[in-house]
């Protein structure tokens, strides 16, 4: 996906994304109300489901590689 970043720090071993930039915006991330795995494919991916107070989006990380990707983009 062209021009996207996402901003993370690592709090109580725990890794949290607190912004990422999506067609050259920036989202700051309110909330993160869950986190949760998904096995696609036989990849394995650490999913986050973050309020940006505008939009509910998951972000979707690759444990493989350690690429994020937009999975949903629901503006509110």
């Amino acid at each position: 996906m062209k021009n996207f970043s996402v901003t993370v720090i690592f709090e109580n071993g725990k890794m949290v994304p607190v912004s990422f930039e999506l067609n050259n915006r920036e989202y700051e991330v309110k909330r993160i109300p869950i986190v949760f795995e998904r096995i696609d494919g036989g990849r394995k991916y650490l999913c986050f489901g973050v309020d940006t107070g505008g939009a509910l989006v998951e972000l979707r990380l690759d444990r493989e590689n350690l690429q994020f990707t937009v999975c949903n983009f629901q503006p509110v």
